[in-house]
């Protein structure tokens, strides 16, 4: 959710990652056995857990979907929606979804980066990111099994270039997360080495508690806008 990148555009249409369970066991085997992360059984339901929350959430928050897609609509030319290509499980590409908070066409022309104060941000945008409201479509790619509530934060493929073969094995043996460990451990503030140290921790320690904490925080910090953009 701290996740405020500009489109990096693709000559080549994605090929969408959907079902399946949460881990992808061939490239979980390559690094660990399941008992060396505690990964227990019971893990295993955050799929039908994601299908079902993600569900729910969908309908209940459609007022709100409609609230902020007339908004956008109405005050700025452009889609509602603004899509971008990430790497999803076993690095996968797939399109994430968010509310459009930039004036449409501005990854074309400006930084892959925002600023504080960046100008191609409309006044609806600024509220929606800093509410984090920008984020709810994601509830759509969860539903579709592109992604779990909870998991390390899809990224674009040239922010991992950095990373190690196995890190980037590990981090991608799992569902990305609409948030995670990394955005409940500091958000905007930690280093992309940092984030990805979380993502690993988050790996080797996931469960369905670990997962209810991170919601728990996450609502936290959303609602005291703590750390948004």
């Amino acid at each position: 959710m701290d996740d405020f990148k500009l489109s990096q555009q693709s000559t080549e249409k994605p090929k969408l990652s959907q079902g399946g369970p949460h881990f992808d066991p061939q490239l979980m085997a390559q690094y660990q056995a399941a008992a060396e992360t505690g990964v227990k059984s019971g893990y295993f339901l955050k799929r039908p857990f994601d299908l079902v929350f993600s569900g729910l959430a969908l309908v209940i928050l459609s007022p709100v979907f409609l609230l902020i897609a007339c908004l956008i609509k109405f005050t700025s030319p452009g889609p509602v929606f603004f899509r971008q290509e990430r790497l999803g499980v076993n690095e996968n590409p797939f399109l994430i979804l968010k509310f459009r908070s930039m004036r449409s066409g501005s990854e074309k022309t400006g930084s892959q980066f925002t600023t504080v104060n960046d100008s191609r941000i409309t006044p609806v945008g600024k509220l929606i990111r800093k509410t984090s409201l920008d984020e709810l479509p994601q509830l759509l790619n969860v539903f579709r099994g592109e992604m779990s509530l909870i998991g390390p934060r899809p990224y674009i493929g040239f922010e991992l270039k950095d990373a190690s073969p196995k890190s980037r094995g590990m981090r991608s043996s799992v569902r990305p997360g609409i948030s995670g460990l990394a955005q409940v451990s500091g958000r905007s503030t930690l280093s992309q080495a940092a984030v990805i140290e979380f993502d690993i921790k988050y790996v080797e320690q996931c469960s369905l508690w670990l997962d209810f904490k991170i919601v728990c925080r996450t609502l936290q910090k959303v609602v005291t806008c703590d750390g948004s953009n």
